[in-house]
């Protein structure tokens, strides 16, 4: 059996953002006392969100693509994921919440309008069918018909931007017509990784690519058509679940280039390290980053409702073009035999379409419009390089680690936070106590543990001079040293 252990990643560039988010970030993370990855997708979620509706981004290669993100962060349970995506994600909440009262006002009203128009067109046809019987010219009625079945009412559509039924209709039907722009999000990626559309990844995956046009062909002749969709996919799991995944249909997913679409993260915890204080949050940066979002999505509304969406096109200033070109090439030379990106080359061939996504974002999101600068695509490579990291982490071989390594590595820290008490203590930690309340609680688990550790120098076993129970001595050179 294999696994994946957690690594101390670097700080996450919150700093890179422009000042809007930046700002409502760092607030975000010194208030709710999260992983700064956590609130760094939140972000990128959001910005990406706001503006996918509006603008497509054109590449240095000349295509045109679309600015929406798929993101999936593992995290546990009481890691406050749900806290921070529903504080970042308020204006959504909102906008829906008053799609939904908008769309009952006018569904009650086009009930009443149909009505009154099958009346109408019910007694044009009365009307036609008493003239055929008398004898009469019915040119003028049918005239009259084949207009008034021209007014016929139009059933109003309901558009919402939070999404979280994830079947391929109900996907399909959210984002039926032209350029309609969603976000399907879940905090129970465990719910998802059970669920038809990953089952049948290659929607997904069409959906990030937004092509011109995908059908869906169900049953009983129904045919439902999507122009143009904007679609992002954010995904919050615990571990187990995304790993039982990766067990049972992982390589399904990345032999079709799947999670090479997404920007992951796997954070360290902060439970046990936050500050308790009585002292209650205050909000600057916020409500501002609220205010942006609200108006984007109310510039998205008006084009909605006009009828025909036509989206901004992003382009590259002069030297961020340049800059692009450098990245890129960077990019290619590390996909080679040995190289750092050669055990993810899924990854790494998406790696600056995804920059250029992200920039084009920030750019028109930070209110400053043109075209990108070469200091926001710098920003965005800063960002995006944090997530490879991550993503090699993952979902390189280099990365999967024997059980008995896992659990020994979650051993030495579990002894070195609670029982190591210091230079020359010769700290002895009673096994059946570490067995009882330490991470490994599976006896045999726990052993091969202890024989990793033992054959690293960390620990030995010895008896208790009266007693005749089992302890670890821990080995003070060696704890010493990893407190440096």
């Amino acid at each position: 059996m294999t696994t994946h252990w957690q690594r101390y990643a670097p700080k996450y560039p919150l700093e890179s953002f422009h000042h809007i988010a930046r700002e409502a970030g760092l607030e975000l993370f010194r208030n709710v006392q999260v992983p700064d990855a956590m609130v760094g997708m939140g972000l990128i979620n959001a910005i990406s969100m706001a503006c996918q509706g509006l603008i497509d981004v054109k590449l240095p290669t000349g295509q045109i693509r679309p600015v929406t993100q798929n993101l999936m962060l593992v995290a546990e349970s009481g890691e406050r994921k749900s806290t921070v995506f529903e504080l970042l994600q308020a204006p959504f909440r909102d906008a829906d919440t008053k799609a939904m009262t908008a769309f009952k006002q006018q569904s009650e009203s086009y009930e009443i309008e149909l009505g009154l128009w099958m009346a109408k067109m019910k007694g044009l046809k009365s009307a036609i069918s008493k003239t055929v019987a008398g004898g009469k010219s019915v040119e003028a009625l049918e005239a009259q018909l084949k207009e008034y079945a021209e007014k016929k009412p139009l059933q109003p559509r309901l558009r919402c931007f939070l999404r979280q039924d994830i079947t391929a209709k109900a996907i399909m039907e959210a984002v039926q017509g032209d350029g309609e722009s969603i976000a399907i999000t879940t905090d129970e990626g465990h719910m998802l990784f059970k669920s038809e559309a990953m089952a049948n990844v290659g929607l997904l995956n069409r959906l990030w690519d937004s092509p011109g046009m995908m059908p869906l062909d169900r049953a009983e002749n129904e045919h439902l058509i999507a122009m143009n969709p904007r679609v992002s996919v954010s995904i919050m799991t615990q571990y187990e679940p995304f790993k039982q995944f990766l067990n049972r249909r992982g390589s399904v997913a990345k032999g079709s280039g799947h999670w090479a679409r997404y920007l992951v993260a796997w954070p360290r915890s902060m439970m046990g390290y936050r500050r308790i204080e009585d002292v209650e949050p205050v909000w600057e940066h916020l409500p501002a980053f609220h205010e942006r979002i609200a108006e984007l999505l109310f510039k998205y509304k008006e084009r909605s409702a006009s009828g025909a969406i036509a989206r901004e096109v992003v382009c590259f200033s002069i030297d961020a073009r340049a800059r692009w070109v450098e990245l890129a090439s960077e990019t290619e030379s590390l996909l080679r035999d040995g190289e750092y990106l050669s055990d993810i080359n899924d990854f790494a061939a998406k790696i600056m379409e995804i920059v250029a996504r992200l920039a084009a974002s920030m750019q028109y999101f930070s209110g400053e419009g043109g075209d990108i600068t070469l200091d926001t695509i710098n920003r965005a490579f800063d960002i995006v390089r944090w997530h490879v990291d991550e993503y090699k982490h993952l979902f390189s071989p280099a990365f999967v680690m024997a059980q008995d390594q896992v659990d020994a590595q979650a051993l030495d820290s579990y002894l070195f936070t609670r029982w190591w008490q210091g230079r020359y203590s010769d700290t002895y930690a009673p096994k059946n106590q570490i067995l009882r309340c330490g991470p490994v609680r599976d006896r045999a688990r726990l052993n091969a543990a202890i024989s990793v550790l033992e054959g690293q120098g960390a620990i030995q076993i010895c008896s208790g001079y009266r007693d005749k129970r089992t302890y670890l001595l821990l080995m003070n050179n060696y704890f010493d040293r990893r407190a440096l």
